[in-house]
C-alpha cells in the first residue's frame, strides 16, 4: 500500500504526457486551440505532481526523470511543432503533399526544431545541476510553451482566423475593416502569417532555454518581502495584466485600447521577460540570494 501511496506523483506527470500527446494529435488534425487546453491541464498536473510528492513524501529520482521526459513531451515537442505548422502556413504549402516540398521547405520549416532540441539539451543539464538556486538560469521549457501557445490563442480565439489557410495582406485588410481592427491588429494579424517572425522566435527561445541567465521564478522562501520581491513582483504584474484586460470593459479608460481579451497572454509573457532581465542585471547578485536554499 506504501508503494501505491508513493507512486501517486507519478500518475500526475504520467497524465502530464497523456495530455502532451493528446495534444499533438490535435494540432495534427487542425485544432490547435484544443490542444492548448491539453497543456493547461499538463501545466496543472505539472504543478500537482510535485506538490503531491512532497505532501505524501514521496519524492524520488524515478519522479525527477519522469517530470523531465514528460516536460519534454509537452513543454517541447508540442510548441516545436505548432512552431513547425505555423512555419509551413506562413509558406503557404500546409496543404502541400510532402513529396512536392521543396529543399528550401524543409530547411526553413525545421528552423522550429532548435526549440524542442534546445528544450532537451535544457532538461538533460537540469537533471545534472544540483547546485540550489532561487531563481531558473535560461527560460524555464513550460515559460517557453505558454509563450508558443499564445499564438494560436491569438489568430483563432481572439481574431476568429482559420489561420491553417495563408492569408494575403489585401484579404486581411478586407476583414480588418468590417471588422473595424485598429492598426495595431492589422500588425499582429499579418505577423502572424510570416514564416520569418517564427523563425526568428524558434531562434530567440531555443538561445534564451539554454543561455544561462537568470530567470525569475515562483517558489518562495517563506512570505517575507526582503527575499521574495521578485517573486512578488511577478505576481503584481499578474493582477496589472488582469487589470489591463479589464479595462476596454470598464468606462474608466483614458485611452482606447480595443478589447485585450486574448492578447493578455502575450502581454503577461512579455512583462515575465522583462522583469527576469531586469532581475538578471540589479538583482540576481544580490545577498537574498545567497539565503535562499530553493532548489531551481
Amino acid at each position: 500500500m506504501n508503494s501505491i501511496i508513493r507512486f501517486i506523483p507519478n500518475l500526475f506527470t504520467l497524465g502530464n504526457v497523456g495530455m502532451g500527446l493528446l495534444g499533438i494529435v490535435l494540432i495534427a488534425k487542425e485544432e490547435m486551440v484544443l490542444a492548448i487546453y491539453c497543456v493547461a491541464v499538463a501545466l496543472v498536473l505539472d504543478f500537482i505532481d510535485g506538490f503531491a510528492a512532497r505532501l505524501l513524501r514521496a519524492q524520488s529520482k524515478l519522479g525527477g526523470e519522469l517530470d523531465s521526459l514528460a516536460d519534454m513531451v509537452t513543454f517541447g515537442l508540442l510548441p516545436g511543432f505548432i512552431l513547425f505548422q505555423m512555419i509551413s502556413i506562413g509558406r503557404g504549402i500546409y496543404f502541400v503533399e510532402i513529396s512536392r516540398w521543396t529543399t528550401m521547405d524543409f530547411l526553413n520549416c525545421s528552423v522550429a526544431m532548435l526549440v524542442p532540441m534546445a528544450a532537451a539539451y535544457r532538461l538533460a543539464v537540469y537533471n545534472l545541476d544540483e547546485t540550489a538556486r532561487p531563481h531558473f538560469l535560461g527560460l524555464p521549457t513550460p515559460a517557453m510553451c505558454i509563450t508558443v501557445i499564445g499564438i494560436p490563442l491569438v489568430l483563432e480565439a481572439h481574431y476568429k482566423l482559420n489561420f491553417y489557410y495563408l492569408l494575403s495582406d489585401g484579404f486581411i485588410d478586407i476583414i480588418g475593416r468590417e471588422r473595424r481592427w485598429d492598426p495595431s491588429d492589422f500588425m499582429v494579424v499579418k505577423m502572424m502569417f510570416e514564416p520569418l517572425f517564427y523563425q526568428i522566435s524558434s531562434v530567440v527561445l531555443a538561445a534564451m532555454m539554454v543561455v544561462k541567465i537568470p530567470m525569475l521564478s515562483l517558489k518562495f522562501s517563506g512570505l517575507s518581502w526582503r527575499l521574495n520581491k521578485w517573486r512578488y513582483s511577478l505576481i503584481i504584474w499578474a493582477v496589472i495584466s488582469y487589470l489591463i484586460f479589464l479595462l476596454p470593459y470598464t468606462r474608466i479608460s483614458f485611452i482606447d485600447i480595443g478589447l485585450i481579451d486574448f492578447l493578455i497572454l502575450p502581454i503577461f509573457m512579455a512583462g515575465y521577460f522583462v522583469l527576469s532581465w531586469i532581475y538578471a542585471i540589479f538583482g540576481a547578485s544580490n545577498s537574498d540570494i545567497k539565503t535562499n536554499e530553493i532548489q531551481s
